[in-house]
């Protein structure tokens, strides 16, 4: 089943709402609020333009904030609800149990993916090709967000994910049901052998390389390389949907590191347990 599309009004005349995706499988869940956003409904300029969520890449803060508000006040929340980390592509987890968790003000922890049982915390990572995966135990109402590049894929981070919702949580796989975003398909995610080395000679992503025209390059299948682990760490196909849109494919929508030779955006992909923050 595909991702849906929303689109949501402007508040001015002429000006384009917010644009976001959802999986089919977790818009079912009634005490859950999620989004892939995209590059659409924002208040940033030129090669940022315009909802992009990262300060990093040079967009004014200014900026940045009056999207996250904007998100914000589209899903009933507050900006301060959004949690983030500093990602850098290895495959760390951030565990949050305690309600009254705080990240101190400008000093953003290192991890590639968060898991809360905790309400009220939209939990969310940044993407302009790499892989976000979005898990949630619909059973206990634990939800995860993994940031899966393809250091991170290499890593195996999204099987990771699985192994803490078990070891922290006790969950059960069979209650577990992912979502794969928008990210750089097979079509535009050209490699080199850096990249063919790092997934190891034994670790079955053979299949998901095709050879290139060029000597020393392939094609790389990120979004089904990390449907493959989550299969491997036990989810059920069913319970897997994936939205086979490519973020190269489509500038309009989706900002795209590749695409754009770097100069770009980010969008922003979360979930949250409805409910109110301690």
């Amino acid at each position: 089943m595909s991702f849906v599309q929303i689109s949501l009004p402007g508040t001015t005349s002429g000006e384009r709402g917010l644009t976001y995706y959802q999986s089919p499988q977790l818009q079912t869940l009634p005490f859950l609020t999620h989004a892939f956003t995209t590059r659409i409904g924002g208040a940033s300029g030129g090669c940022y333009s315009s909802l992009n969520f990262s300060v990093r890449e040079g967009d004014p803060e200014e900026h940045v904030k009056k999207n996250y508000q904007i998100t914000a006040a589209a899903f009933a929340v507050s900006p301060e609800q959004f949690l983030t980390v500093r990602q850098i592509h290895g495959d760390g987890i951030l565990v949050i149990k305690e309600p009254d968790f705080r990240i101190p003000e400008g000093k953003l922890p290192e991890y590639d993916g968060i898991i809360t049982n905790q309400t009220g915390i939209a939990v969310g990572i940044k993407t302009a090709d790499c892989v976000p995966v979005l898990i949630v135990d619909r059973i206990k109402r634990i939800v995860c967000v993994v940031h899966a590049g393809w250091r991170g894929t290499a890593l195996k981070i999204a099987a990771k994910a699985v192994m803490r919702f078990r070891e922290d949580f006790l969950s059960e796989t069979e209650d577990m049901i992912a979502a794969i975003g928008p990210s750089i398909g097979p079509c535009c995610y050209q490699v080199d052998e850096q990249v063919v080395r790092a997934m190891g000679p034994d670790g079955g992503a053979g299949p998901y390389f095709r050879a290139c025209k060029e000597d020393g390059r392939w094609m790389l299948d990120l979004p089904s390389l990390n449907r493959r682990h989550l299969l491997e760490a036990g989810l059920s196909p069913e319970n897997i949907e994936m939205s086979g849109l490519c973020t190269s494919c489509l500038p309009d929508l989706f900002y795209s590191h590749r695409g754009e030779s770097g100069k770009t955006g980010r969008q922003l992909n979360f979930l949250m347990l409805r409910g109110d923050r301690a």
